[in-house]
């Protein structure tokens, strides 16, 4: 004897239907939020990456333009970081809509809002990505350029 609550589980919804709208609006909010979060890293980076040569060449203390490397690396491992979820999260709303147009998706979908895909993999196509790389590896030849000119002129 099958039980109403499994019944109601496993009833396909339209793509209609208020809650499958939602649970597609959530999805978007998680992405928009995760792209915000990379976006952000870059907008932190410039700044604090600035603060660190300013003081050191105003306290003439050249050394420590190498500490400029740490907020880069970190900047850099969060953005990747924020992509690879933002793609593992537009897998999962990419899944949800492909089981809508289906006519698959179910009450059991409601609000799962799983990342989906391999992490490994995604971790390295954001970290070889055109949104990280060309702005971290910018900034890191900026750096050594400076630092370049810098100790070369007061050696």
């Amino acid at each position: 004897m099958t039980n109403q609550t499994d019944l109601t589980t496993h009833e396909q919804l339209s793509h209609s239907d208020g809650a499958v709208i939602k649970t597609m609006e959530m999805y978007q909010t998680i992405i928009t939020r995760m792209a915000g979060n990379s976006a952000a890293c870059k907008q932190w980076c410039i700044p604090l990456v600035t603060a660190i040569l300013v003081f050191a060449v105003k306290e003439k203390t050249y050394q420590l333009i190498w500490l400029t490397l740490i907020p880069v690396l970190i900047c850099y491992c969060l953005d990747a970081y924020y992509l690879m979820l933002e793609n593992r999260f537009r897998a999962g709303f990419n899944q949800a809509a492909s089981k809508i147009a289906q006519q698959t998706f179910t009450r059991a979908d409601l609000f799962n809002l799983s990342p989906t895909g391999c992490k490994r993999q995604l971790w390295f196509k954001a970290l070889t990505s055109f949104a990280t790389w060309p702005v971290y590896l910018g900034l890191l030849a900026l750096l050594l350029l400076v630092a370049y000119k810098l100790t070369s002129c007061h050696i």
